[in-house]
């Protein structure tokens, strides 16, 4: 069966009370007359009106006594069946109300415990997944001591910016899961190119414009497949320009997914300001100046704006 109800419990209830209570009454008017009828009494025109009227009455009471037995019951289900459906749509803090002093008490109790197992377990599995990432980012960014802690502070800018925008709890969670990742992809890149102190030759540029695709492809390999989904678009576009002239796709203005336009403005702001082999971190006024500058050709007008007057406060 699939949970559907063919029987209300409500009719089921009824039909026992009426049995229960009206038989014995029919069965008793029943070897009365056939008494009366032996006896020969002339009474059993009169007792049959009277048996009914008690008969009816046996039915309305017995009809009382079911729905009286069947109200808190359906109550009960209901609470039961309304918690169960909201812990189906993810709602972990959702607790059946109480109301019993029987042994529904502990049906109901027994439910609770239920669910607050599964939120622990709920909360510790966000907990591994949250490390499982930071684990991911830590270990990319050690591959190179001058940009240890990029990927932290990329997912902290994109969240003020997130912040910013009243972005929703869960959307908080997967741009801050895919700041994280952002440059996963820079895995597949050769340590010489990825390592180098000086300027990148055109070549060596080229593999470095490959990370996001890179990413993009590494991602796809972690299973459950629907938990990385979300943060695919991000990683791929985080270096697409709002005029078009970024990569890997040339995508331009809106068309840049919602993600990969955010964390482009906060990969640009830790990238000016972190120290370099090369060179020193740029000040914050400075790089705050510089993505004024570039707002509505390098990066998301809006975006850049939310960070610039949320980072100054």
């Amino acid at each position: 069966m699939d949970g559907r109800v063919i029987v209300s419990i409500q009719r089921k209830f009824q039909l026992s009370a009426f049995l229960i209570g009206t038989m014995p009454l029919f069965l008793f008017s029943v070897v009365t007359q056939i008494r009366l009828l032996t006896d020969g009494s002339n009474l059993t025109s009169d007792y049959w009106k009277w048996a009914g009227i008690i008969l009816l009455l046996g039915i309305g009471f017995s009809s009382l006594g079911a729905r009286l037995l069947t109200k808190d019951i359906q109550q009960l289900i209901s609470d039961l069946y309304k918690a169960m459906k909201e812990v189906q749509e993810g709602d972990l803090q959702v607790r059946a109300s109480d109301l019993y002093s029987d042994e529904f008490s502990r049906l109901v109790a027994g439910f609770n415990h239920m669910v607050k197992g599964l939120e622990a377990r709920e909360s510790m599995k966000n907990q591994l997944l949250q490390s499982y990432y930071s684990t991911l980012a830590a270990a990319l960014d050690a591959r190179d001591a001058y940009t240890a802690g990029h990927s932290t502070r990329v997912a902290k800018y994109s969240l003020i910016i997130g912040r910013a925008v009243q972005l929703n709890e869960q959307e908080l969670d997967l741009l801050n899961k895919t700041a994280l990742l952002h440059d996963i992809g820079k895995i597949g890149v050769r340590d010489d190119v990825l390592l180098k102190d000086g300027k990148l030759m055109d070549e060596e540029f080229e593999q470095i414009k490959l990370h996001p695709v890179l990413g993009e492809s590494i991602l796809k390999q972690i299973e459950p497949s629907e938990a990385m989904a979300p943060l695919l678009p991000g990683v791929r576009s985080h270096h697409e320009r709002y005029d078009g002239r970024g990569y890997p796709d040339g995508l331009k203005g809106q068309d840049i997914p919602q993600f990969g336009r955010i964390i482009a403005v906060a990969d640009a702001f830790d990238a000016m300001t972190s120290d370099r082999p090369y060179r020193e971190g740029m000040a914050m006024e400075k790089a705050l100046a510089i993505l004024e500058e570039g707002k509505g050709t390098q990066w998301d007008p809006v975006f850049a704006q939310m960070f610039i007057d949320t980072y100054h406060i």
